[in-house]
């Protein structure tokens, strides 16, 4: 299962910039090529959005701005994380490109250069420090 933050469930819907606060996620199976959303009811929380992606058998996740937090959290679980850029992009093209190595893997190596919490200060604010 291939989760990407979105903030709406509406026709159209783009990725949501802060991997934390996105409202839902949208799930995509790609053997069946389902696509579902669900609430992220821990909003607010990156540790917690993340854990909630672990019980619903994610692979991969997607993500614009993301904290330290999350990233270790979804690492642990063994979900692949996947930079997006810092600009919101249309799921199906998110769908259509994740098989053709368009966005760049974040793994351990090089997370310092592409993690970012999107905080105003460029401090996560999870409190996994």
């Amino acid at each position: 299962m291939i989760a990407i933050p979105v903030d709406t469930v509406t026709p159209d819907v783009k990725s949501s910039k802060l991997f934390g606060n996105a409202n839902y996620f949208a799930l995509y199976n790609p053997d069946t090529k389902d696509l579902s959303f669900i609430k992220n009811k821990a909003a607010g929380d990156g540790i917690a959005t993340a854990q909630l992606l672990s019980r619903f058998n994610t692979t991969k996740t997607f993500y614009s701005y993301m904290g330290n937090g999350p990233f270790t959290s979804l690492q642990n679980s063994g979900i692949e994380v996947y930079y997006l850029g810092k600009e919101a992009l249309d799921i199906d093209e998110i769908i259509n490109s994740f098989d053709e190595d368009c966005f760049i893997s974040v793994d351990q190596n090089n997370a310092k250069e592409y993690l970012d919490p999107g905080t105003q200060t460029g401090d996560c604010q999870c409190g996994c420090n």
